[in-house]
This record gives structure tokens, C-alpha cells and sequence, in this order.
């Protein structure tokens, strides 16, 4: 079973997730655990759902949505596990979405501690943006622009404020959805969402 949430690396853990099941000959199952607190359109989180439904449909899949509603995210996970008879785990090391949480090892260790008769694969961050050129096209030089209270997306520097960087589009969207990377002073580099051309992070 693979656990998905939000951001560009889901259709990766989902391939991820492909490969193991063939592997080891065992239906195919995607989680994506909703933590909003309301209905509120989200049009980049939509988008990914999108992929991610079609990725779970081409490889015979069953696409589980559940809402939070309150309760651990761990609880959700294993009990999604149990009653499909789950044995195998995938989740994503991503501090660029909100599965952020999974990175700290006491979230690790409460969810190895429910497991029962199940492995946890925990695919690193690092991993997933080398594999970047599977998700997002190859990337451009082009600029942030603050306009009004927003950063906007250009390809050349305008007004008073520019942050140069490199813009990956992202796979199957018409849009400008993908990542900007820019450059930290410590040699770091740094993924931000883009969403129809607007920055939606905070920089």
C-alpha cells in the first residue's frame, strides 16, 4: 500500500509501489489520508489526485480516500492496512508536503509500533529529486516576481523584487504547476510549489 498526500513525488512512490507489488505478486493498494478541515476547492491538490487516480486505475489499483477527521494519521494507516490485509507499506520522506510529518522519527516509530506482520519502505527525499526528470520536465531559467502580495511566475525579471531560479513543469498539466529551485546560502537547494503560475510556499 502506498500513502500519498500532496505534492510531486506521489506519482513516484506510486511507481515505487507498482514495482513492489510485482515483485512479490500482491494487489496494489493508494492511500491518500485528507487533513483539511473543510471542502475547499484546491485546484494543485486536484491536480495531483487526478495523476494519482489514473496511475492507481493503469495499474489496477484501489485508490482509498479518507478524511481525518481528528484522528492520528497512523490509526488511519493501519487500519486501512489490516482490513485489506496490507503487508507492505510505502511512504514518502518529503519536507516539501505536508507528509512532512513522517520525517520526524516519532511519527516512524508510532507507526511501526501499530504495524503488525507488515514492513514499512520509507523512500527518501534525496532519492525522489534525482528522479525528478520522471515527474517534470527539463528545467528553465525563470524568475519569481512579487506582484501585489503574490509571487508570480516569469521568465524574465521585472518590478523591484526577482528571485532567479530554475522552473520544472510538471508532467501531464497545461498549466504552470511544477517546482522552483532556487539556490540557499548554504549551497542548498531549495524546492518551491508553483500552482497556475503562482508561488504557493513561503519564502
Amino acid at each position: 500500500m502506498v500513502c500519498v498526500h500532496y505534492g510531486p513525488h506521489g506519482e513516484r512512490l506510486i511507481r515505487r509501489g507498482v514495482q513492489l507489488s510485482e515483485i512479490i505478486g500482491a494487489p496494489l493498494f493508494v492511500l491518500n489520508v485528507d487533513s483539511s478541515d473543510n471542502d475547499e476547492y484546491n485546484q494543485s491538490k486536484e491536480m495531483y489526485m487526478t495523476v494519482w487516480k489514473r496511475l492507481a486505475d493503469e495499474a489496477g489499483a484501489e485508490f482509498i480516500i479518507r478524511k481525518r477527521e481528528g484522528r492520528k494519521t497512523t490509526d488511519i494507516i493501519v487500519e486501512v492496512a489490516e482490513k485489506n490485509e496490507v503487508t507492505q507499506i510505502v511512504i514518502g520522506q518529503s519536507a516539501q508536503t505536508r507528509w512532512q510529518e513522517l520525517t520526524k522519527r516519532n511519527f516512524i516509530n508510532e507507526l511501526i509500533g501499530k504495524m503488525k506482520m507488515m514492513d514499512l519502505h520509507v523512500v527518501a527525499v534525496q532519492r525522489m529529486r534525482a528522479g525528478l526528470e520522471e515527474t517534470h520536465e527539463e528545467g528553465v531559467i525563470a524568475y519569481l516576481v512579487k506582484i501585489g502580495d503574490e509571487y508570480q511566475l516569469s521568465d524574465e525579471p521585472k518590478g523591484e523584487y526577482s528571485l532567479k531560479g530554475k522552473f520544472f513543469h510538471e508532467l501531464h498539466t497545461e498549466f504552470e504547476n511544477g517546482l522552483f529551485r532556487i539556490e540557499q546560502e548554504d549551497g542548498k537547494a531549495r524546492y518551491l510549489h508553483i500552482c497556475d503560475g503562482t508561488l504557493t510556499d513561503s519564502l
